[in-house]
């Protein structure tokens, strides 16, 4: 099955920093990387435009309730983080994170996920972008890679597409890109509880982490996002690797 840019939908779990109303912290706080992460909704937005394709994006900050994590994870709602004790989620009951999963957490993973089956059932296949970005440095942990590409290394097409597209990038680019790194692609997130609903020739999802020093640096953003819309569009894997031509 060729690439078709009806297959892409975009998702930034992480795209705000914004609390809803009633919900209080410093603004120093709300822009620290613990709260959102910044460049994110901007690459999306960018790589929704290219595509025509719908984009989700969180509203609220991943500290009111992490989109990015499954109902039951212990830092769905965190009490700190970063070694910042989180001030409107001090003191929390069962029923309140239960809230906080029903008005925000459900509606969002709810809409993504009919949103994939609906391009499933029209395109044949869905890719599914995941936009995030992440901090240089966590603790002693300098990163030293410019992007990171995730994924399932047992998924294919997905395995295949997603090795040629780092290929693809670093010739673009010319930057450091590395797999599942800084994170493991089959860690606990949306991807993977997506993944399972679907068959892996009919979902392909990559979670695209770039690092947060090029938020400071639009330009340098938005060539990054050009180069990987360019990228993806152009993989001989949609052709050769996935059975489905």
């Amino acid at each position: 099955m060729i690439f078709d840019s009806g297959q892409v939908l975009v998702s930034c779990e992480h795209a705000s920093n914004r609390l809803p109303v009633g919900m209080k912290a410093s603004p120093e706080m709300m822009a620290l990387h613990i709260a959102w992460d910044p460049g994110a909704l901007k690459i999306a937005r960018r790589l929704a435009e290219t595509f025509n394709a719908p984009l989700h994006a969180g509203e609220y900050s991943r500290l009111v309730v992490d989109l990015n994590r499954t109902i039951g994870n212990s830092v769905l709602v965190r009490r700190v983080s970063d070694g910042h004790r989180i001030p409107f989620n001090h003191g929390l009951s069962r029923s309140d994170v239960e809230r906080r999963i029903k008005d925000y957490y459900l509606p969002y993973r709810t809409a993504v996920s009919e949103a994939v089956e609906g391009i499933i059932q029209d395109c044949g296949r869905c890719v599914h972008l995941c936009i995030h970005t992440y901090t240089p440095q966590l603790g002693d942990n300098v990163r030293g890679n410019d992007i990171g590409l995730l994924y399932d290394p047992h998924r294919q097409p997905e395995a295949a597409l997603v090795r040629e597209l780092r290929e693809a990038l670093i010739e673009r680019t010319g930057l450091v890109v590395w797999l599942n790194r800084p994170y493991q692609g089959t860690a606990d997130g949306i991807l993977p509880r997506i993944r399972e609903a679907h068959d892996a020739k009919v979902y392909v999802g990559i979670e695209l982490e770039v690092n947060q020093r090029f938020a400071e640096v639009p330009a340098e953003l938005d060539d990054i996002t050009d180069a990987f819309s360019r990228c993806v569009q152009d993989l001989c894997g949609w052709k050769e690797g996935d059975g489905l031509q």
